[in-house]
This record gives C-alpha cells, sequence and structure tokens, in this order.
C-alpha cells in the first residue's frame, strides 16, 4: 500500500450490505457479542498516519512498541463506525484474511475494540503499488515501468494472485471482488490479495438474494443476470480472467469503464467485452488469450472448474507444454514437445528448423485457408445476388388484377413469397459473414475490397424492404459483430450514409412536381402536426421513420411509410379534369383479417362513375368499355385502395354506397360489404371506369 496514496481505488464497487441497519452504542456489548478481549485495544499503537481511505474503511500506518515494527491499522470510518451490520462485515474481513494464512495474503497481528476509533485490525505494513498503477504506467508507455513490468514479471504477478485465491478456495472462502485494484505489488517483488470484505464462506447465504455485490466490469455474467443467485469458484475463476485480460491487453478491464452503469451490466450480462488485442508494441501469445477467453466464458460449464485448473494451464504454457484451451493440431503438440526435451544439440537444431515450419505452415494455411474462402464466398455471394435481386423484381411488380383467380389472395400469396425470398437472402449472406470468421486479418482485408461493401448494403437493403424496424435493428446490430463491417464502411460511403441514416431513424422522400409551375402541398406527420410545401420541380425531405400524408390544393392525396434507411421517390400528378377522381401511387396497405398488413403496389390511375346513371349487364358494362380505348374496368384491390384511407375518409367515395361494381374478370363487387362475388345470370352492376395516368388524352 503506498504510503503517497491519499485515496483508494476509484472503481464503484457494488456493497454487499445496507446502510440502515442497527447502530451499537455499547462497546462492552460489542466485545462480548464478537469474542473480542477487552485488552485489545489498539492503545499501544502510536504515530498513527493516514495511508488511504476507501469507501467504508480507512488505513493507518503506525508504530508497534512491543515489537519495534510499523504496522497498518484498519478502522471503519466515522458514519459506518457504529453500524451494527458494517462491523459484522468489518469482523469478518479480518477473521477470514487471518484464517487464509498464505504468503500473498496480508497477514493479520490483531483485531480490537478501540473506545475512539471503534473496531479495528491492524496487520502486516506494506509498500508498493497496486497491479491497477502498474498497468496504467505501461499504457503511458512508461520506460521504467516497461523495465520492471515485462511479460514474465506480470504473468509472475497473475501466478502469484491465482495461487492466493487457490488457497482460499482450499479454506473455503471466496474472494468475491478480485480485481487489478485490489493486487498489490510490494517494493521487494512481493505480491498480495488484498480487501476481503465482501469474502464470504462455501457455505454462507446472502439474507437478501437479490442484492448484487462486486464490481460490474469484473462481475461474473451469471451474477449480473441473476441466474446464480450466490457467487462461487466459477465467479472467483471468471475474475481471475478479466485480471489476465487486463495484464494481456493493458485494458484497465474488459469492458469500457466509461460506459453508464446499466448498459455495462447489460454487456457484461451478454459477454461483449472488447476485443482482445495485443497493446501496440506488444504480443499476445494465442494459449495465453486462449486461457483467458477460456477462464472468462459466459458459459458456466465451460469455464476452468477450479483455480488449480487456470494455474495447471499457465504452468503448462510456462513449461511449453499443449494448453487444454489451446489444442489446434498434432504439430502443435509434436512442437511443444521438441521444445521441452532438446537432448543433444541436434535436437536444438531441429527444435529451430520445427518452429520455423510451424510459423511457415501457419502462415501457408492461413493464406490457402484465406484463398478457399474468398473463392467460396464469391461463389455463395453469386447464390445470394440471385435472391436480392429476385426481391427487388418482387418488390416492383405491380398487380393489374386483370388474371383470374382471387386478387386478395394471390396479394397475399405474393406477400408471402416476398418474406419467403428476404428471409432466404439474409440467410445465405449472414451464412458468408459466418463462414469468413477464420480469415486472416489480410484475408479479411481483402475481402472487405472485393465483396464486403456489397455484402452488407444489400443485407440492410433486405431488411429495409421487410418493413420491420425491430428486424432491421438486429440485422445491423448483427452485421456490426462482424469483422468485415468496420472495413467495408471505410470503403464504402454509400454503405456509411446507409447506416446513419438506420441509427438515426431517418428516411429519405424525392417529391416531383411534373410541369412547369410549382405545386403546394400539406404534409402531415406521424404526431398529426402539419408542415406546408411548395415543390418547384423536385424536393428531398429527410424524415423520420413513421406514417406520412400529403394533400395539394387539386385533391390529390397520398400515404407513405418511412422506414429507417429507405429511400422513395413520389410523382404529384395533376388531378384530371372532369369526373375521373385521381388516385396516386403510394404505400397502400391492404388490412385482411387473417393475414394482418398486406403491402398492395399499385400505379398511379384515376376512377369515374359511368356517365349514365342506373346499372349495367356484363355485356352492357363491356360494350362501354370497348368504346372507349384508354378505359377499363377495375380490379378489386383499386377499389379498395380507392375506398380506404387510415384517416377514415376515402380518397373516392362511390355513389350509391351499397351498390355492386363491375369488376375487369366478369365479377361483381359488393360496396357495403367489400367483397367479390360471381353474378347471377342477368345480374347488374355499376361501372366505374378506370384510366392509368400517362393514357387520359381523350
Amino acid at each position: 500500500m503506498s504510503e503517497t496514496s491519499a485515496n483508494f481505488d476509484p472503481e464503484y464497487t457494488i456493497p454487499s450490505v445496507s446502510e440502515a441497519d442497527g447502530e451499537v452504542g455499547n462497546y462492552a456489548e460489542l466485545r462480548e457479542e464478537f469474542g473480542i478481549f477487552p485488552d485489545e485495544d489498539g492503545s499501544r499503537y502510536y504515530d498513527l498516519k493516514l495511508l488511504g481511505m476507501g469507501g467504508m474503511g480507512a488505513v493507518f500506518s503506525g508504530g508497534d512498541p512491543t515489537l519495534e515494527r510499523e504496522v497498518a491499522v484498519k478502522i471503519l470510518r466515522e458514519p459506518f463506525r457504529n453500524n451494527r451490520e458494517q462491523i459484522a462485515k468489518f469482523i469478518n474481513e479480518a477473521r477470514i484474511t487471518a484464517r487464509i494464512d498464505h504468503p500473498n495474503v496480508v497477514s493479520v497481528h490483531q483485531l480490537g475494540v478501540n473506545e475512539h476509533h471503534g473496531v479495528y485490525f491492524s496487520m502486516r505494513r506494506i509498500s508498493g503499488e497496486t497491479l491497477q498503477t502498474a498497468l496504467r504506467k505501461l499504457r503511458d508507455n512508461d520506460p521504467e515501468a516497461r523495465k520492471q513490468y515485462t511479460a514474465e514479471r506480470m504473468l509472475d504477478i497473475f501466478i502469484a494472485a491465482c495461487n492466493a485465491v487457490a488457497a482460499a478456495h482450499g479454506k473455503r472462502i471466496l474472494h468475491c471482488d478480485l480485481k487489478p485494484a485490489n493486487i498489490m505489488i510490494g517494493s521487494f517483488g512481493e505480491v498480495y490479495v488484498l480487501d476481503w470484505g465482501l469474502a464470504r464462506d462455501f457455505d454462507s447465504v446472502s439474507e437478501n438474494q437479490k442484492v448484487l455485490s462486486g464490481t460490474p466490469a469484473y462481475m461474473a455474467p451469471e451474477l449480473v443476470t441473476g441466474s446464480v443467485a450466490e457467487p462461487d469458484v466459477l465467479t472467483d475463476v471468471y475474475a481471475l480472467g478479466t485480471i489476465l485480460f487486463s495484464i494481456l491487453t493493458l485494458n484497465p478491464a474488459p469492458f469500457d469503464m466509461k460506459l453508464e452503469k446499466n448498459e455495462l451490466l447489460e454487456r457484461v450480462a451478454r459477454g461483449k467485452y472488447l476485443p482482445l488485442h495485443a497493446s501496440k508494441g506488444m504480443i499476445l501469445p494465442r494459449e495465453l488469450a486462449a486461457i483467458c477467453r477460456k477462464a472468462m466464458n459466459n458459459d458456466r460449464n465451460a469455464r476452468y472448474q477450479s483455480v488449480t485448473d487456470l494455474l495447471n494451464d499457465i504452468y503448462n504454457y510456462r513449461s511449453r507444454r499443449p494448453v487444454q484451451a489451446y489444442s489446434p493440431s498434432v504439430f502443435y503438440r509434436f512442437f511443444k514437445l521438441c521444445r521441452r526435451h532438446p537432448a543433444i544439440p541436434a535436437a536444438v537444431i531441429v527444435a529451430a528448423v520445427t518452429l520455423l515450419l510451424y510459423v511457415m505452415a501457419e502462415n501457408i494455411i492461413a493464406f490457402t485457408q484465406d484463398r478457399s474462402l474468398i473463392r467460396s464466398s464469391a461463389i455463395n455471394i453469386n447464390i445470394a445476388d440471385n435472391y436480392y435481386h429476385k426481391v427487388l423484381a418482387m418488390n416492383r411488380t405491380n398487380y393489374a388484377d386483370t388474371d383470374s383467380g382471387d386478387p386478395l389472395i394471390r396479394q397475399v400469396i405474393k406477400e408471402h413469397n416476398l418474406q419467403l425470398q428476404i428471409n432466404t437472402a439474409l440467410m445465405e449472406y449472414f451464412s458468408i459473414l459466418d463462414s469468413i470468421s477464420g480469415m486472416s486479418p489480410s484475408g479479411m482485408e481483402e475481402f472487405a475490397a472485393l465483396h464486403a461493401p456489397q455484402v452488407m448494403r444489400h443485407i440492410l437493403e433486405l431488411a429495409i424492404i421487410d418493413g420491420d424496424r425491430d428486424k432491421l435493428a438486429d440485422i445491423l446490430e448483427r452485421c456490426r459483430r462482424s469483422e468485415a463491417f468496420a472495413a467495408a464502411c471505410r470503403r464504402d460511403p454509400e454503405l456509411t450514409n446507409l447506416v446513419r441514416q438506420i441509427e438515426e431513424n431517418c428516411g429519405i422522400v424525392t417529391l416531383t412536381a411534373p410541369g412547369s409551375r410549382p405545386r403546394h402541398a400539406v404534409l402531415t406527420m406521424p404526431d398529426q402536426s402539419t408542415r406546408e410545401l411548395e415543390i418547384d420541380g423536385s424536393l428531398q425531405l429527410r424524415l423520420v421513420s413513421g406514417r406520412y400524408r400529403i394533400s395539394t390544393r387539386d385533391n390529390v392525396t397520398m400515404y407513405w411509410d418511412i422506414l429507417p434507411g429507405s429511400r422513395h421517390n413520389f410523382t404529384l400528378e395533376e388531378n384530371p379534369a372532369g369526373d375521373f377522381q385521381m388516385i396516386p401511387e403510394d404505400h397502400f396497405e391492404l388490412k385482411l383479417s387473417d393475414s394482418g398488413k398486406v403491402r398492395c403496389p399499385l400505379p398511379s390511375f384515376t376512377i369515374a362513375r359511368h356517365p349514365a346513371a342506373g346499372e349495367y349487364s356484363w355485356d352492357e358494362a363491356q360494350k362501354f368499355i370497348a368504346q372507349n380505348n384508354s378505359l377499363r374496368l377495375p380490379g378489386v384491390l383499386e377499389l379498395l385502395k380507392a375506398w380506404s384511407s387510415d384517416d377514415g375518409k376515402p380518397l373516392y367515395t362511390p355513389s350509391p354506397a351499397n351498390g355492386k361494381v363491375w369488376l375487369n374478370n366478369g365479377m361483381l363487387f359488393d360496396v357495403a360489404g367489400k367483397y367479390v362475388e360471381k353474378p347471377l345470370p342477368g345480374q347488374k352492376g355499376s361501372v366505374f371506369p378506370v384510366r392509368m395516368i400517362g393514357n387520359q388524352d381523350d
């Protein structure tokens, strides 16, 4: 414990006890309750000087006149000095520390009660710095720290900490708050595991199992999620893995310490720790990286089942034996054997040649594997692109309801087929991303240059066409987890802009007003607020996702849905003169009771009632249409679109409202019930001729 340190570790540790428990007012009763002898009052310690202060306690240096030595004295801070729960925790810390009795655990000399300072315990006075401080110096590239804390020395420190925890487990004691700030490196090279304040026996159960205790960035995920109510050996193993992570990467913790607490806990629960990469100028051995990943595995059953197992793998790495967590090939094991037994100089030469061959073989294998993966990914991308182009073609298809069969059923089938093609294409693209995860860094860069931008754009475009906002967010997050995503964004500004639009929950709409004069329109937002628009030629809008409506002075009304990242182009055709009503192209969604909402892409058209009042037979209706080349009978989807809207006001109101209308396939549409029926012999119906935009010159 450094004499120059005025404060303890600033990392936030979640306490395990409440601060609202009963107060202790009689120290005599306290001594009797906890079995502390009256003579042990700490009065013999003199020249007390503050060394450091934590959340609950304070540590002083002092002199012991009996043995003529300097000791450290720890007491509770004044706000907690008479708190019964904190006193019990404090005494538990002293007694547990004393029980361990190991060279890597600070020895406790005396436990007592002082009338002025309350409960205290004295222990060996040590000086030095914490592992957290040493790691910070290495991150800052301190030259003295680089000399003192070599890779071998840092591994020695980690082994010493593991030995202390293993000894505690041998006494059936759990530490429960292992982190670099609680590992002290003494001035003479000794290593101590400190702060046993949250320690507990194997068999002890907390009074409130819902209370989370420990430091979040080093806490096992099962404690955060609550799948395991109490700490155990495996949670201490996980914490040791986080310390090894910091040693290997020089990061303060496996997670970003600047994150808000809830987000930090969410990342811990999901195991989304920072990349396990060596710091600049350092080398990260694969075996140590594999040991670290195994110790920090989210699956408890896949972790080391004891600290001893973890130490065995560390010792195997040290002695060049095969490591349990990393055994990729027979050649690897053979190479380790040669390194262990250099019996004669020839064996040394063989080992050196073997090492060279091993490195060359790894590079050749990586290169060959990269070539194979890039070739196979190119083939699979062609397959996925075929599905992608099918989706684009299906999404652009407009149904005019001219063929036989039920148009509603066909529209539902079309929508289901579109969803099937989208899911198939996404599955193909993600299988490609999964297959390249084993590429070397150079192979990944080559893949990013050749294919990654196109693959990522196609994936996001398919998710936008799918129309599910939550699914789109999940797919973007899944893309981010690919090592090729960042490289693809660097190479493709179009992809970067698309990702930004999705993150900002915005889409782009381009409105075009044909003709020489500007068009005035009113845009209604999802929150029902309005915005006046003057469209001269074309106007591009960046809009937050949601349902929009635009209306012009000549009663042209359009609806559309904006999805994050989507782009739309709409033309505000002028409403034709006469009895014909303009029905523009937009995002019409048909609401069916069995299938929910079904998208029905239809081109712009106009509709009107036959000028002559009354009803007509099928032959009379056909005769009327035959006399007008620019007209035709409507389809059922066109009628449904014309007579429905989101705000309850149809774009076009039929008259009479309870009659029947002839369809282009010879069927009748019931206006009141909105269903299609087969006509009886001699039955009559109304005629509502339809004219497509662009064929209106009569």
